[in-house]
């Protein structure tokens, strides 16, 4: 758990993501480093003994592609988001919810999907383990990312 509370600060002392201006490129860099880490965390907090690892992270990377691809999502977002910030019409932020929601739902459904499959490859506990760290480190990026943008004004 150290290692998961060491990525969640140094994501949080990072600064506010959604002050910069990230290309295309550097989030997918940005997104390789963090996936790293995340993998050496799930090493390191998922009793794999006893199970077909090859099969754990054959399905792990298959995860992470699909929760990469929501996370670029969430920045373009997030993006669109702080430019607007300030001078957002009643239409753009309800568009903006409405996009919000949808992504929180698709990354909720991925790791449940993702979760089912991976009890049915190892057991309950390889799968609960994988659920709640993912769970964990998701919902820290998301409070880190409320915690440094300003709430929408009239």
């Amino acid at each position: 758990m150290k290692n998961i509370l060491f990525l969640l600060m140094t994501l949080f002392l990072a600064g506010s993501i959604s002050a910069q201006d990230y290309s295309a490129e550097e989030i997918e860099m940005m997104q390789e480093v963090f996936g790293d880490e995340k993998r050496t965390i799930i090493a390191e907090n998922v009793n794999l003994e006893g199970v077909d690892a090859d099969k754990f992270w054959k399905l792990y990377d298959q995860y992470e592609d699909q929760r990469k691809d929501i996370g670029m999502e969430k920045m373009k977002l997030l993006k669109s988001y702080t430019t607007k910030q300030g001078n957002m019409t009643p239409l753009q932020a309800q568009e903006m919810l409405a996009q919000a929601a949808n992504l929180r739902s698709a990354e909720d459904k991925l790791i449940m999907n993702f979760t089912k499959r991976i009890e049915k490859i190892s057991n309950p506990f390889v799968a609960v383990q994988f659920y709640q760290i993912e769970h964990y480190i998701s919902d820290g990026i998301r409070f880190s990312i409320l915690n440094s943008v300003d709430f929408i004004q009239d």
